[in-house]
């Protein structure tokens, strides 16, 4: 019954929104750019920054071709497909609509969010289209809403699949956001459980996942392919303006918004910030030491201690159960951890 409504509904468009159009909008493709790097090193600001310049609406967080990634697809995808995508996508904004209080959130009501999803299922009634077809379609309609004729997408864990969003968008260009890992780890350890879970912390997990990050940036800069800038988040945030300066020039554009001013710090709620263990220091350095020199971070150059095992033991079991229930329950975070697994293997 509900599928016969579906087929037969129209969607209203009183508003004259793109939004709400059951044609495609996009005609020529324009390429993205993508905000890469690791959680909790300043890619939702950076991403906010770069709304600010001319042009460009960046959304925080979509995360949509991991999705893709779990269907286990490769060619078109099913009506199925589309509805599933569209409804995460959906969710997306809902989601910012109830949560987000640092940034911008989208101009947009729960109502608008409902028909939008319905209009871009009649646009695509029968599915049979690529992925990178929805989410142009999805993010030019929310760019086009909001008055911008460009769109770009935060998605940290998008260092792994440089090359395949290259080949689905030619002239994509990259941020990659990147902080002193110690600092990271600290902020990822000892963040509020409001914005994050310090369960996915693990000092030698995040230090090889940090190496990882960088390594395949790099690799991907020396390929040639597409433009990669680098934006380390202490002069992000030392001095927002000469950083949107930057990435303005980087995109061809110019800063024409009013950058926003950092948010406040999500680690440490008490307001006292908090600092990694000697020995959580001490891995890190040995896992990332190079890199850290090619970025110019100082290296403190820390001890092991003995007294810092019951804590790097208790991270460990924290660690341990809270993965094993992510892979149990969802299979997207299967599609994570063999990706974080295999990367590490690549890297070896």
């Amino acid at each position: 019954m509900l599928k016969a409504v579906r087929e037969i509904f129209v969607v209203p468009n009183p508003d004259n929104s793109v939004l709400f159009q059951t044609t495609p909008l996009v005609t020529e493709s324009r390429p993205p750019v993508v905000v890469v790097g690791l959680p909790r090193s300043g890619s939702s600001f950076l991403s906010h920054v770069l709304s600010a310049l001319d042009g460009w609406y960046v959304w925080d967080d979509l995360y949509l071709l991991q999705r893709v990634k779990a269907l286990k697809t490769q060619g078109p995808l099913s009506k199925k497909q589309v509805d599933g995508l569209l409804s995460y996508l959906g969710w997306t904004i809902r989601a910012k609509l109830n949560h987000d209080a640092d940034f911008t959130k989208p101009n947009l009501s729960m109502d608008d969010v409902d028909r939008f999803v319905e209009a871009m299922r009649h646009t695509y009634p029968e599915g049979n289209i690529r992925w990178e077809i929805l989410l142009e379609e999805w993010m030019t309609r929310l760019a086009r809403h909001h008055g911008f004729t460009r769109w770009g997408d935060k998605t940290p864990q998008d260092f792994h699949h440089m090359d395949e969003l290259t080949d689905s968008f030619p002239g994509i260009r990259f941020v990659y956001i990147v902080r002193d890992p110690r600092r990271m780890m600290a902020s990822f350890k000892f963040v509020n459980p409001r914005d994050g879970n310090p369960k996915q912390y693990h000092p030698l997990v995040y230090a090889l996942y940090w190496k990882m990050a960088y390594t395949k940036v790099q690799r991907y800069a020396a390929s040639g392919r597409e433009p990669v800038l680098t934006m380390k988040f202490e002069d992000l945030v030392a001095d927002p303006d000469a950083a949107a300066a930057i990435m303005a020039d980087f995109l061809d554009s110019e800063l024409t918004g009013k950058v926003p001013e950092q948010g406040r710090n999500t680690s440490f709620g008490s307001g006292k910030r908090q600092d990694i263990s000697e020995t959580e220091k001490w891995i890190c350095e040995k896992v990332t030491g190079e890199a850290m020199n090619a970025l110019g971070y100082t290296r403190e150059n820390p001890s092991f201690r003995f007294r810092d095992i019951p804590d790097f033991l208790q991270t460990t079991v924290q660690f341990l159960l809270y993965q094993c229930g992510r892979i149990m329950k969802r299979d997207h975070a299967r599609g994570s951890v063999g990706t974080f697994v295999r990367s590490l293997v690549g890297n070896r």
